[in-house]
């Protein structure tokens, strides 16, 4: 009905509808795009706490592969110094044992120089 209490024409009657309907699309529109922006917040949300998540995994993983390597070091450090050892204590015994055969050899031509 209009203001003065009659009856609205169909074509009036069209225009309200077409108006209501209107109305309740932008007001869909409005809440598909509340919904929308929502969801954006939401996506940006989710993913930077996914790559913090990744960045404190990986920085973990570091550490662990730092800790891994340093350990790794150590151990071919004492194995190097362990050989290394080996190594020098064999050299001086072959050099006392040469030095022996030196004076064996020495004092075997001496020897011999001597019973010509």
């Amino acid at each position: 009905m209009d203001v003065s209490g009659n009856k609205l024409t169909p074509l009036d009657q069209i225009w309200q509808t077409e108006a209501e309907i209107t109305r309740r699309v932008a007001a869909a529109r409005q809440e598909a795009e509340q919904i929308l922006a929502t969801a954006r917040s939401q996506i940006t949300q989710i993913k930077d706490r996914a790559r913090e998540a990744g960045y404190r995994e990986g920085r973990g993983q570091y550490r662990q592969i730092i800790a891994e390597a340093e350990e790794e070091a150590h151990a071919l450090t004492a194995q190097a110094s362990s050989r290394a050892e080996e190594l020098h204590r064999k050299g001086q015994q072959r050099m006392q044992m040469a030095a022996r055969a030196a004076v064996d050899i020495i004092v075997g031509r001496e020897a011999e120089i001597k019973n010509q």
